[in-house]
């Protein structure tokens, strides 16, 4: 009998990749290929839809191809996303009739007091688990509508088609305007700001409030489940799951239970709190948020501290600063110097995200000397990535009813030793990366398993996480309380700079 394997696509915020593993969660195959980033303005961020899904009909061929196998040898599909970037598209034709917007997007910022004038954002949050603020679909949804009126004639008349990616590509993949699958999972629906979190259902009220027509609005379906089988570019594939990215690292850590936790360091930083069947309003600057549901059984919840600049923070040192030639290069420039020389980088590019949700915080470099080196910058960069996640820690612990005592890592940026060993210097707790790196597109490709049996049950998948290293806090206490005191000084200096100045 041949071996049977799952695949994933992983469409990220930089990048599409797709994957495919075998019964013991082992990799076989990977593709990958990088799509454009748009910078129209200021605050603005764009990805061609179309691009991408051209670059899906390369990649899972070849991912195949590279595998050594043929489409009867996947049992099921997993599909994984960048989440809040909505895509709109004509629903004859297929193609995308505006760019899309991606969540680090910040064009929505002046519609956000209009909404909360017609539905205050304490119902909001209360609703949606979500806080009133530029990173969601919604208000990018009420802002491409309000923008081209025409838009919204073609909406209301039914010829248009709303969806985040996992929605653009599950169309794609199973049809198009062949009859293809307009749906999305619960995972995904919960940060778009138009679902309510308890009936896990669109909102009446929302959907009135974002201007929203509901004809253009994807099903939504629980995470795990049948959600079509794929005509394009591979035929015969049945699509198991769709999750969002980091409720997909979260499954792919393993984080099944009530307290579990993991921190991806990507793009941005994600950390998730897995709160069990019932969804916890946080009352410290937290996004209550759907981890995953598997058809037939209880919803189960997270709460998230998401951090729009982690990696991509790395990447402006690169591209727009010149100082360093290779992301890895950061780590050998920062271990150059013993420590930051009294500079912090608060890369408030897109705002403040979690806890602080300040749309209008802009990106400053404190503490600037003639001392300072680009060795002392890099060495900032590093702690900048840790010290927003501390923030998100000190955040959960104060919304948990018991304090994480160790955190699992995932992501690009887990390669960098003094990142990881600085993470735990600031969070005091021990951080644990494991053997598997590719721990999103692993959930997905494990909630699509789960979905067609391909794996009995979660504990059998619990017994294929490995431990690959482990960090523990080594830093003076003193030393950190100063950090963090100089570090809440920088984040009052970023949101104060970001307000509008009295003329005068």
């Amino acid at each position: 009998m041949r071996e049977r394997y799952v695949a994933a696509i992983d469409q990220g915020t930089t990048s599409t990749r797709c994957l495919v593993f075998d019964h013991q969660g082992r990799l076989v195959a990977l593709t990958q290929e990088q799509h454009s980033q748009h910078y129209p303005r200021p605050g603005w961020v764009e990805h061609d839809a179309a691009e991408i899904w051209r670059l899906v009909c390369r990649l899972l061929p070849e991912a195949l191809r590279t595998a050594g196998i043929d489409p009867t040898q996947i049992v099921s599909l997993g599909l994984t996303n960048q989440r809040e970037t909505v895509v709109v598209w004509d629903r004859l034709t297929g193609e995308p009739v505006t760019p899309a917007i991606v969540w680090q997007d910040t064009r929505t910022g002046p519609l956000l007091p209009a909404i909360a004038e017609e539905l205050d954002a304490t119902v909001i949050h209360a609703r949606t688990g979500l806080p009133l603020a530029t990173y969601f679909t919604g208000p990018k949804l009420r802002w491409i509508l309000e923008n081209d009126e025409s838009l919204r004639e073609r909406a209301e008349a039914g010829e248009l088609l709303f969806g985040t990616m996992d929605t653009w590509l599950l169309w794609n993949l199973t049809g198009g305007p062949r009859g293809g699958v307009h749906a999305t999972d619960v995972s995904n629906a919960s940060r778009t700001m138009l679902m309510d979190l308890h009936t896990l259902q669109w909102d009446d009220e929302l959907l009135a409030v974002m201007r929203v027509p509901t004809r253009a609005l994807p099903e939504i379906r629980p995470t795990m489940g049948a959600h079509g089988v794929t005509t394009d570019p591979v035929a015969g594939i049945p699509v198991g799951a769709v999750i969002g990215d980091q409720q997909a690292s979260l499954f792919g850590q393993t984080a099944f239970d009530s307290g579990e936790a993991k921190c991806t360091f990507g793009t941005g930083t994600f950390m998730l709190l897995n709160t069990g069947d019932q969804p916890v309003l946080s009352r410290h600057g937290l996004v209550t948020t759907v981890a995953h549901q598997m058809q037939g059984e209880p919803t189960v919840y997270a709460l998230e501290g998401s951090v729009a600049v982690a990696g991509a923070l790395v990447e402006w040192c690169r591209e727009s600063l010149g100082l360093i030639r290779s992301p890895a290069e950061i780590e050998t420039l920062a271990a150059s110097v013993d420590d930051n020389g009294g500079c912090f980088v608060v890369p408030a590019f897109a705002g403040l995200y979690a806890p602080h949700w300040e749309s209008r915080a802009q990106g400053i470099v404190a503490g600037l000397t003639a001392y300072i080196t680009k060795g002392h910058i890099a060495r900032a960069v590093l702690e900048a990535v840790a010290l927003q996640t501390q923030e998100v820690l000190a955040a959960m612990n104060n919304d948990a009813d018991l304090p994480l005592l160790s955190v699992a890592v995932d992501g690009g940026m887990t390669s960098n030793n003094l990142l990881m060993q600085t993470v735990a210097d600031v969070l005091d707790v021990p951080v644990v990366r494991p053997m598997m790196a590719e721990t999103v597109a692993l959930g997905a490709a494990y909630a699509a398993g789960l979905a067609v049996g391909y794996w009995s049950d979660q504990q059998v998948l619990r017994r294929q996480w490995h431990r690959a290293a482990e960090w523990h806090p080594m830093i003076d206490p003193q030393r950190r309380a100063q950090m963090l005191q100089q570090w809440a000084r920088a984040i009052e200096l970023s949101v104060a700079w970001g307000r509008p100045h009295p003329p005068g």
